[in-house]
């Protein structure tokens, strides 16, 4: 990432200035602190580059797609524990969209699933169960709304949501915490970075966590060690090496029935939003995950450079739920809760490789910027897994169910042990080679044109699906007109696999998305950048049925997605720094065959609207103040036949962050009014439905020295 940096004139008061973060790419500031007497005078923009957008390190201004990044000082401010409370701020970025569920993080980005991506290579090709990315191990988190498929390969049209590890630094530093908060939370925090030798920096980042999750007794434990290493033989050449081992012992977030939930009555009464619906010795997710990643950059010449991508991770996953249905109508004051059960037990083995060779050159007034590469993602599971048969009829089942619940006299450890009733193995490659070309002309005009083409393959029981295959481009242009402003118009495609083949034989072809993108950015000064987009995106190839033969289904489902979103963030008076953010997309059903024709998207809110204030009340040589509060509005969402509706939620949180010389204490409030609601509330063929718990009110307290 490029460095610049500037002077703070004499009457803005620099040390007023310490701990407030530089400009990041439409949404968020970072600093780097650069002390004299312990008073800072020079603040470090970083951020007026990215990589995620083009994987080279180019300015916001001359990327014509949305783009924006979240640096570790902002999300941590607004108390965020998982990678989906980062974006939470973020615009057109629908978060916890299933509550507080522990399975994973849950992402939506203009009206399409988001991929999850860490230092640049994909973290969940398929859906992993468990091992979320801890966002103490993370510098920033950067998102690019819309397809990506020219750079990223298969994934969904709503964009990708990429972290960035910690990485090694030159000089030392360390930074010791201890965390305390809501639902029995300690955790343990360490971080130590400096230099080894001339040329070797190391890294050490720990984590200790012992916890409960929302519903009480149940685990929210966590163990975690990052080492890495950077060498560094010449100017021109970086090699960082990187391990991560992450064990998790969890508890899990069960579904409560609509009956009982935003569908109670007198004859079904209300449970609580934290009510445990599970077994105690049943209900776990205990997860093992062990990754290696390498990362290496050489500069050839001043025209040739080399950027490689290496990633291998195993993940052992030990999951068992139970949770509940409805209640009986015909029961004893409607207190019996039917439950259903299902276990998993699953290792998951990823390997991911990105290659890429950029050449620099002049074309008369036009300068290039060609990248070249091959990337290859290889994705392996081997399952197990149990389903009673209420909830899973489809499937091979067990013919018995957990007892009902009492919710008069809850007994939550019966002892239920569940059984497997199915097994299989499957592999999934994807090869991918791309091209891109940034061409500037004058520092004015910059334009990227990209072209891919990939080949996917997926066996299952080592029976070999048909592979699917398909070309991807990329064409946009945005120009500095003066004054700050960078309009920009752009198109974009995506595609996702779609495996197997029709009634007669015939292999299907891959989801194909694609996006017109149009929108401004403003940047008149480095502590303010404004992005305003337009969009129209175009999902093709969906599975429907085939109204000629109902035993078969056909690919000419379609989903459309329209609507605009602006992000904004500057700082004023020296002293406040502002974010906002607003979205509207309308996303719908425009072509299927099974009813759906028309329908809304299911999960998805039409509107999310956010703003955070940071407010610097001192600032001295030795100590510090500032506190923040910010407001988010979630739209009302619908379920798959736009029956059941979820209502909408405006949430406020808070944070109070107060230094003294090298301590520092943090106090967070997320939801701070208690505001109880639902995450998304569905039918899945149930009378009136599941609901997914939203988070109630935490706090966290975080206290914590620099060394």
């Amino acid at each position: 990432m490029r460095v610049s940096k500037f002077r703070l004139p004499s009457s803005t008061g620099g040390s007023a200035l310490a701990f407030v973060a530089a400009l990041v790419s439409g949404g968020a500031f970072a600093q780097e602190q650069a002390q004299d007497d312990g008073v800072l005078d020079e603040i470090v923009v970083v951020a007026d580059t990215a990589r995620t957008g083009t994987k080279t390190e180019t300015k916001l201004t001359e990327i014509p797609q949305s783009i924006s990044v979240v640096t570790a000082d902002m999300f941590n401010e607004r108390g965020s524990v998982n990678f989906q409370d980062v974006f939470r701020y973020s615009a057109g970025v629908s978060t916890e969209r299933e509550g507080i569920d522990t399975r994973g993080d849950s992402f939506a980005a203009r009206g399409f699933t988001a991929a999850q991506y860490l230092d640049g290579l994909n973290r969940t090709p398929e859906f992993v169960y468990g091992a979320r990315t801890e966002v103490f191990t993370l510098e920033r988190a950067e998102i690019l709304r819309g397809p990506s498929a020219v750079l990223y390969g298969a994934g969904g049209a709503g964009g990708l949501l990429n972290a960035v590890s910690k990485r090694p630094k030159e000089d030392f530093a360390a930074e010791f915490g201890i965390q305390f908060g809501s639902d029995e939370r300690m955790q343990l925090m360490a971080d130590v970075t400096g230099g080894i030798t001339d040329t070797v920096s190391g890294r050490l980042v720990g984590l200790y966590r012992d916890g409960e999750l929302q519903p009480e007794g149940q685990a929210d434990d966590r163990r975690l060690i990052m080492p890495s290493i950077t060498w560094r033989p010449t100017v021109d050449t970086d090699i960082t090496a990187l391990v991560l081992y992450q064990k998790d012992e969890l508890g899990t977030q069960t579904l409560l029935p609509g009956t009982n939930t935003i569908y109670s009555s007198s004859a079904r009464p209300e449970l609580p939003i934290d009510f445990f619906a599970g077994d105690d010795g049943f209900n776990r997710m205990n997860t093992d995950h062990l990754s290696g990643t390498l990362m290496v950059d050489h500069d050839f010449n001043e025209s040739v450079s080399y950027s490689g991508r290496l990633r291998y991770f195993d993940h052992d996953v030990d999951y068992g739920e139970v949770w509940g249905v409805f209640t009986f109508e015909d029961a004893v004051d409607g207190t019996q809760l039917a439950r259903e059960f299902f276990v998993l037990d699953e290792v998951y083995q990823v390997l991911n490789a990105d290659n890429n060779v950029r050449f620099q050159f002049t074309t008369g007034p036009f300068e290039h910027n060609v990248l070249l590469g091959v990337d290859y993602t290889e994705f392996k599971q081997d399952r197990r897994e149990g389903f009673s048969c209420g909830g899973f009829t489809s499937v091979v089942c067990s013919g018995f169910v957990p007892d009902p619940l009492d919710l008069s006299n809850p007994n939550n450890d019966t002892g239920f042990v569940g059984e497997f009733t199915n097994a299989y193995e499957t592999r999934s490659t994807q090869t991918g080679f791309y091209l891109q070309d940034q061409i500037r002309y004058k520092d004015r005009l910059s334009l990227v044109l990209g072209v891919r083409r990939d080949k996917a393959t997926s066996s299952r029981n080592g029976v070999q699906e048909d592979p699917n295959e398909a070309t991807s481009v990329r064409v946009g242009a945005i120009v500095d007109v003066g004054f700050g402003f960078s309009p920009y118009v752009g198109y974009s495609e995506s595609f996702q696999p779609v495996f197997g083949g029709d009634f007669f034989g015939n292999p299907y072809k891959p989801q194909e998305g694609k996006q017109y993108e149009a929108g401004v950015k403003w940047q008149p000064d480095a502590s303010t950048l404004l992005t305003f987009s337009l969009f129209d995106i175009e999902e093709s190839n969906r599975l429907t049925g085939d109204p000629d033969n109902l035993q078969n289904q056909i690919q000419t489902g379609e989903i459309e997605a329209t609507g605009y979103e602006i992000e904004a963030t500057t700082y004023l008076f020296d002293a406040l720094r502002l974010t906002a953010a607003y979205s509207d997309t309308d996303a719908e059903v425009t072509e299927d065959n099974d009813g759906r024709e028309g329908l809304k998207v299911v999960n998805l809110p039409e509107r999310l609207a956010s703003f955070w204030a940071m407010y610097h009340f001192a600032d001295t040589r030795d100590w510090s103040l500032r506190t923040g509060v910010g407001v988010r509005y979630v739209d009302s969402k619908l379920d798959d036949p736009n029956v059941l509706e979820t209502p909408s939620a405006t949430l406020v949180d808070a944070s109070v962050d107060g230094r003294y010389r090298d301590w520092r204490l943090m106090l967070s409030i997320t939801n701070l009014l208690d505001k109880e609601h639902y995450a998304f509330c569905g039918d899945l063929g149930e009378p009136q439905g599941y609901c997914w718990p939203a988070i109630d009110r935490r706090v966290l307290a975080t206290v914590t020295k620099r060394f």
